[in-house]
């Protein structure tokens, strides 16, 4: 999409937060009820202990509006703010025009709006970083120069009873606006209980007997006694952890 006036778009926040600042009806008050109704839905998947994709959400539109805050405080000698290129959230400025009320409403939206997403995004990162206090992150067995690629075991339990689900690695480099990036990769290789008295080790000797393709691999454990969802919770910080293991090496 390129440039382009404020249309009447579905709101969809959490796809887009561009739909959501420029589309539908320009009345600042209103996308706060719209904003706080959304907001309360996340709250509730915290609530529940389901971080991902709610606190990616709400970081995005936060970045989005705070992108727009300072187009607008860096280009007020420019013009009078006229229309939005969505899909760079930038302001499209005229100098010789009087849309002064798109501006305005640009102002009272972000000062709305801002205060409710830095409040919930605290709220998210707090109860990330409780999980993140009691997840045991650690290599399992000798590991080779490489890190590369390998095997992440995610297990959650106490001695009783554990969950156990494999995922294999790979790291890549991607790029992204002229700047370097590093990515990781996970597949799933299997999700079962544990045998009484299974050790990591025990896992990842049988992982290298299964898939000869990678005999020397690299192997994280991650985990943690309470119970929580893995997919929207406890793998997204494990993933997090292994990415910064990786990158210290």
């Amino acid at each position: 999409m390129g440039m382009s006036k404020i249309s009447q778009a579905p709101l969809h926040m959490e796809n887009s937060p561009s739909q959501w600042i420029a589309g539908g009806l320009l009345d600042a008050e209103y996308k706060e009820y719209l904003l706080l109704a959304w907001l309360q839905k996340l709250k509730a998947e915290f609530k529940a202990t389901r971080l991902y994709p709610a606190l990616a959400d709400i970081i995005r539109n936060h970045k989005a509006l705070v992108q727009l805050e300072e187009e607008l405080k860096a280009g007020k000698e420019r013009g009078d703010t006229v229309g939005f290129d969505l899909k760079r959230l930038r302001v499209i400025r005229e100098a010789t025009s009087d849309h002064q009320g798109l501006e305005k409403y640009l102002d009272d939206l972000i000062q709305r709006a801002l205060p409710h997403l830095t409040s919930a995004i605290a709220e998210g990162k707090a109860l990330y970083d409780l999980i993140e206090s009691q997840l045991d992150f650690v290599p399992v067995g000798i590991q080779p120069l490489h890190l590369s690629e390998g095997y992440l075991l995610v297990t959650m339990g106490d001695d009783d009873r554990k969950s156990l689900e494999v995922y294999r690695y790979q790291q890549s480099r991607i790029l992204r606006g002229g700047e370097a990036f590093h990515e990781l990769n996970l597949r799933a290789v299997e999700s079962r209980d544990m045998a009484p008295f299974e050790q990591p080790d025990e896992v990842k000797w049988s992982l290298i007997g299964r898939f000869r393709d990678l005999p020397q691999p690299a192997t994280f454990h991650a985990h943690v006694e309470w119970t929580v969802p893995v997919r929207q919770t406890l793998l997204p910080i494990a993933k997090r952890k292994l990415l910064r293991e990786i990158a210290q090496c």
